[in-house]
C-alpha cells in the first residue's frame, strides 16, 4: 500500500482517487524557533508525519485518503522575538485555510481533517475561522481540527520518561524525540546537552490568557519547555503512534462511522 500525496500526483491519478474517498488530511505548522536544538520545521514536519501515520492506519482498515501539501507557515506570535521565526496574521491564516479547503472540496474531498503541529490559541482560532469561512462557501464541506494535543497530554506519561510530560509543551522530550526519529541529522545534540529541564509550561496557557506575548514572558527564555535532553528516536516513534491513534478515531467520527465499524 502507498499513500496519496496530492503534490506528487497527476490529475488522472486524482480523478481515480476521487472515486474512492472524500477524506483529505491538511497538515500545517509554522516556521518557528524550537529551542536551540531543533529546526524551524519541527511543527510542520511533525504534523505531516502524524497525518501520514494516521493515513496508513486507516488504509489498513480500508479507508483511503488524500494528503494535501503541508502548509509550512501559520500564526506563531509567541516566538516572534527569536531570530528566524516567521508568523502570519490571523486573517492570513484564516484566508489561507479557507481557500485551500474550498479548493479541495471542489474536487470532492469534502471531509477535511486539519492536523496542526502548533497549539498557540490564536493560531487554532484562526484555523477554525478559516474552516468556518470555507463552509459558508461550500456547505458540503465537513471539516475538523484534530484535538490530538489536549487528548494526548494525559497519556504522554505512558511514552515519555521526563518528570512532567504534561508540562512539556514546546521543544521538550516529545518533540525532540519526534525529530530524532524523523530527522536526527537536524537535531543539535551539542546544544541539547546544555539544556536544563524547564517546567514553566505548567503555567503557559495561563500566561497567554493573562496577555503575555513572548515565550520569555511565559517562562521560556530559550523557547523550550520540558526536558529535551532525554529524548530518543524510540520515544519519538511511540509518540507518533499515540498521536496517530487519536487522530484516526477523530477521522472515523468525522466520516460518521458507527462504533461497530471501528477496529478494537
Amino acid at each position: 500500500m502507498s499513500l496519496h500525496y496530492l503534490a506528487n500526483m497527476n490529475t488522472d491519478e486524482v480523478k481515480v482517487l476521487q472515486q474512492k474517498t472524500s477524506l483529505v488530511f491538511l497538515p500545517i505548522g509554522p516556521t518557528e524557533v524550537h529551542g536551540r536544538h531543533l529546526p524551524m520545521m519541527t511543527d510542520s514536519a511533525c504534523a505531516q508525519e502524524m497525518a501520514a501515520q494516521t493515513a496508513i492506519k486507516l488504509q489498513e482498515e480500508g479507508i483511503e485518503s488524500l494528503l494535501a501539501p503541508t502548509i509550512p507557515h501559520c500564526l506563531a506570535d509567541l516566538a516572534n522575538e527569536e531570530v528566524g521565526n516567521i508568523t502570519l496574521r490571523f486573517a492570513t491564516v484564516a484566508n489561507l485555510i479557507e481557500d485551500i479547503c474550498v479548493g479541495l472540496a471542489k474536487w470532492g474531498f469534502t471531509h477535511i481533517m486539519v492536523v496542526c503541529g502548533h497549539g498557540e490559541p490564536r493560531n487554532m482560532q484562526a484555523i477554525a475561522e478559516g474552516l468556518r469561512q470555507a463552509s459558508v462557501r461550500n456547505n458540503a464541506l465537513k471539516a475538523a481540527i484534530s484535538d490530538w494535543f489536549p487528548k494526548s497530554v494525559p497519556l504522554l506519561n505512558q511514552v515519555c520518561k521526563e518528570a512532567h510530560p504534561e508540562w512539556d509543551l514546546h521543544a521538550g522530550e516529545a518533540e525532540t524525540s519526534q525529530m530524532m526519529y524523523l530527522y536526527p541529522e537536524l537535531v543539535d545534540t551539542q546544544a541539547l546537552t546544555k539544556l536544563e529541564p524547564n517546567w514553566k509550561g505548567e503555567h503557559l496557557f495561563d500566561c497567554i490568557a493573562a496577555g503575555k506575548e513572548t515565550m520569555a514572558d511565559c517562562g521560556a527564555p530559550l523557547t523550550y519547555f520540558g526536558d529535551p535532553r532525554i529524548g530518543t528516536p524510540e520515544t519519538g516513534k511511540r509518540v507518533f503512534a499515540l498521536y496517530a491513534d487519536i487522530i484516526a478515531e477523530e477521522v472515523r467520527t468525522l466520516l460518521g462511522l458507527s462504533p461497530s465499524s471501528r477496529q478494537g
